[in-house]
């Protein structure tokens, strides 16, 4: 009986071991996906193509695919957001302090491999952390976007990074940082 049982927690460890190899071992695989971007001049462009300019704080994100049909499809993460400020309101629509929208987040993960996909090394909000959001609107689904995508998402902490891995864009990186000095 003791011999069954030495066996039996032997197998669990040696599973619970190999679980935690694979699991702890292997990063996810970063994949950039090309995309053709606007080009704004300097924070002031950014401002002025923005329809809704807010603070906010992230509190949760979803998966989303669109079937576009023949095979093909759109895919993103929905995120939602808590708005902690209005700066620059939305013309015909009341957002208040407290509300909670959705942003579409050029970064996904294919569900089948694994592989997590950045739009132009768009890098999507990270859970609790502030943001400052310069926003299209698409009344169809009643969700927002980054203007620019890059340009549109500046974290409120200097410190962090906007953008996932080698991003070479010194272009971008200058407005954003204008951003982040002057709202």
């Amino acid at each position: 009986m003791k011999k069954i049982m030495i066996l039996g927690v032997s197998f669990c460890v040696a599973v619970a071991l190999l679980i935690g190899y694979i699991n702890f071992g292997h990063e996810s695989k970063h994949v950039i996906d090309s995309a053709k971007l606007p080009y704004f001049n300097n924070a002031n462009d950014v401002i002025n193509n923005s329809e809704l300019i807010v603070e906010v704080s992230k509190i949760g994100e979803k998966p989303v695919s669109y079937d576009l049909g023949e095979g093909l499809y759109d895919n993103l993460t929905l995120s939602n957001v808590k708005i902690e400020k209005v700066i620059k309101p939305l013309k015909g629509k009341k957002l208040d302090v407290g509300d909670e929208i959705w942003i579409v987040e050029s970064e996904w993960t294919d569900k089948e491999t694994g592989v997590i996909h950045h739009t132009e090394n768009y890098s999507k909000m990270t859970d609790n952390k502030k943001y400052r959001l310069y926003l299209g609107y698409n009344s169809e689904v009643d969700n927002y976007y980054p203007v620019g995508l890059l340009y549109g998402k500046v974290p409120m902490n200097t410190m962090e990074k906007n953008y996932y891995g080698d991003f070479k864009n010194d272009h971008i990186k200058g407005v954003v940082e204008e951003l982040q000095k002057n709202p």
